[in-house]
């Protein structure tokens, strides 16, 4: 019995290496197939035989390697890092397969303009081979490009601060004219508030005789209005304030009449002195 049980498994362990084997088999042929269509530029058709390999034997390097080629010759840079990736994480893949991806990835990213990724990738390129001269040559070049970019943002970022100065520049000459402005306003508008001019008289009317609000002041000198336009008052006077208005204004004229008379008295006198 137990003889029985180890035959079975050698057969076993027999058939599977023979399955492993035929595929592995069919994934070269895959392979095969593939390079034939890619040697040919087809390499949409080449992509799906390294696939057909793929699924044969999912961790060929080989397969993994040349469709991460397939997908970069048709600019799907993305799908064909993951490949490239793949081989490099792969524990069977020697040092050259792993230079190899690590380049591919590099120029990569070189093609679409990304240096830094590109450095960092192929530098981890040139610390397998430190001798591929295409590596280096496409290291050095990705290089300059990082370099020309930094500085490129340096200036961009120092014109982006100039600006920036320059506005607040801007806003601060803004603001103190505006300051200026308001400060002559306000000279303007207290000038023209001036209750008086030089003369004594109220301004908005001759001598001061436009009808407005106000009480009658010293000097019989009636007000103006509050705006200096004749504006006339809201409220009538009640007949109590009329009679004491005219009581005033009659008071105003004997005595003005008494002025008038004394003075022709006087200047009779004069005369007659004179005369004498």
């Amino acid at each position: 019995m137990p003889m029985i049980k180890h035959i079975l498994s050698i057969f076993l362990l027999m058939n599977l290496f023979y399955i492993v084997s035929a595929q592995k088999s069919d994934a070269k042929d895959y392979i095969i197939s593939g390079n034939q269509l890619y040697g040919q530029g087809d390499f949409a058709k080449a992509e799906a035989q390294y696939k057909s390999a793929l699924s044969k034997d999912p961790n060929s390097i080989k397969a993994n390697y040349n469709l991460g080629n397939a997908l970069y010759k048709q600019k799907r840079m993305d799908e064909s890092r993951v490949h490239y990736d793949r081989v490099i994480h792969d524990k069977n893949a020697t040092k050259a397969d792993q230079h190899k991806a690590y380049h591919n990835i590099g120029k990569s990213y070189l093609d679409e303009n990304n240096p830094e990724k590109a450095v960092t990738n192929l530098k981890e390129a040139l610390k397998l081979n430190p001798y591929d001269e295409e590596t280096r040559y496409n290291y050095a070049l990705a290089r300059k490009l990082l370099e020309k970019q930094e500085e490129e943002n340096d200036q961009k970022d120092q014109q982006n601060q100039e600006q920036q100065d320059d506005s607040k520049e801007d806003q601060n000459d803004s603001q103190e004219n505006q300051e200026k402005q308001d400060e002559g306003d306000k000279g303007e508008q207290n000038e023209n508030q001036k209750p008086q001019n030089q003369n004594g008289n109220q301004e908005g009317g001759e001598n001061g005789d436009k009808d407005g609000e106000g009480e009658t002041p010293k000097n019989n000198q009636i007000t103006k209005g509050e705006d200096g336009k004749g504006k006339n008052s809201s409220q009538p006077l009640n007949s109590e304030r009329q009679e004491g208005l005219l009581e005033a204004l009659r008071q105003q004229e004997q005595e003005t009449l008494k002025k008038i008379i004394s003075q022709k008295a006087q200047k009779v006198r004069v005369n007659t002195e004179k005369d004498w």
